[in-house]
């Protein structure tokens, strides 16, 4: 079954993050609006792309971002939190090459520290909305098929919440931690509709244990609760960015990319 997506592989992680990178930046500088709004992951397959990216923005680039998600409770200051996170791996950097200073309303992320989660909640989609549709959404995808933290379950038409992680995503990123009890056992994320509600998504992923989910992802035929990516199938415009070792083993049409980064059908 060919996939409803359309999914480039390139031939290693360092390939992708460069060219995932001057996909992103494209679509910022060949924006006509005043602003550009851009959805944001964490954990380990994005940062090369911002490592890349950084390098690419000027300094008269007008920029808004919003992060999909935040463990809860935590501090921002928590080497282990998305404030942190984020602070290491795109705002510092960004603010230091546009000779700005740290921004709170241009980089947003859900508050950690709220001591009102449900209405830290309301008002991280309400600030979504009055900021318009998201112009390009980047995602990752856990390996149970979550995108953001909407774990297996999550409605289509969810918004912006608290969730409880599942135990395959705490020992996913138990690596990130000292231990599996160390991971926060809930976190705010935006919604399946919160992300749905993009222009355009960008979806990366790297590394072999994420061949079994965009293995079953091919096969479907239409969206399932049980595997939250699936939910991009009634999105206009989804693309994948995977590396070799993603691939899947069977059939699995997409567009390779070679080391000279030409498109092979």
């Amino acid at each position: 079954m060919n996939s409803p997506f359309h999914i480039t592989t390139f031939p290693d992680y360092e390939t992708l993050s460069r060219k995932a990178a001057e996909y992103v930046y494209r679509k910022i500088s060949q924006s006509i609006q005043q602003s550009f709004v851009l959805g944001l992951p964490t954990g380990s397959t994005p940062v090369g792309m911002y490592d890349q990216l950084i390098q690419m923005m000027v300094a008269n680039t007008m920029l808004t971002t919003f992060n999909l998600d935040e463990y809860y409770p935590i501090k921002h200051d928590d080497p282990q939190s998305y404030h942190y996170f984020m602070t290491k791996h795109f705002w510092q950097p960004y603010n230091h090459l546009t000779k700005k200073q740290f921004n709170n309303s241009q980089f947003n992320i859900p508050d950690g520290e709220s001591a009102n989660p449900e209405k830290e909640c309301q008002r991280y989609e309400e600030l979504l909305k009055k900021h318009g549709q998201i112009d390009l959404m980047i995602l990752g995808i856990g390996t149970n098929g979550h995108i953001g933290f909407n774990e297996p379950g999550s409605q289509p038409t969810s918004r912006t919440r608290v969730v409880t992680l599942s135990e395959e995503t705490i020992k996913a990123n138990s690596r990130f931690f000292s231990s599996e009890a160390d991971v926060p056992k809930r976190a705010i994320t935006m919604g399946l509709g919160s992300i749905l509600d993009s222009k355009e998504i960008l979806v990366l992923a790297s590394g072999e244990s994420k061949r079994p989910i965009l293995q079953k992802l091919q096969s479907l035929s239409a969206p399932t609760p049980d595997i939250p990516a699936s939910w991009l199938m009634n999105h206009s415009k989804v693309t994948f960015y995977i590396d070799s070792s993603a691939r899947p083993r069977q059939s699995f049409r997409a567009s390779v990319c070679d080391e000279n980064l030409s498109l092979i059908p």
